[in-house]
């Protein structure tokens, strides 16, 4: 009698791996994006919030004009600047808060603009 074995081939067996490992690379490479865009928006986060801050800060002043300066927050420095400008009615000003990772302002990650009562 002539009883074949039952069983996969080494060629099912070379082609089951291939197919696996493209799977895994492809995973891992999806985990990678995934991780690197929730640290840019763990940094967004953080840059609204120091926009914020800085916003009610100038709110607190009696007189405003247009500022830098930087805040450290966690591990990070972040850069702000704030734009005065004068809006249609003479009794309102402007506030636009901009804040980066970088001192010439030449990316920003968050922008708030506010209105205040001019002095």
């Amino acid at each position: 009698m002539n009883k074949r074995l039952q069983g996969f081939t080494l060629l099912e067996v070379l082609l089951a791996l291939v197919i696996i490992s493209v799977a895994l690379v492809a995973m891992v490479e999806a985990a990678g994006v995934v991780h690197k865009q929730i640290s840019e928006l763990e940094q967004r986060q953080q840059a609204y919030q120091v926009a914020d801050q800085v916003l009610m800060q100038f709110y607190q002043r009696s007189q405003v004009n247009d500022e830098q300066g930087s805040q450290q927050t966690k591990d990070t420095r972040y850069y702000w600047s704030v734009d005065v400008k004068n809006t249609d009615n003479p009794r309102i000003i402007r506030l636009d808060v901009r804040v980066g990772l970088e001192r010439d302002m030449s990316y920003a990650l968050a922008q708030l603009s506010g209105f205040k009562k001019h002095e």
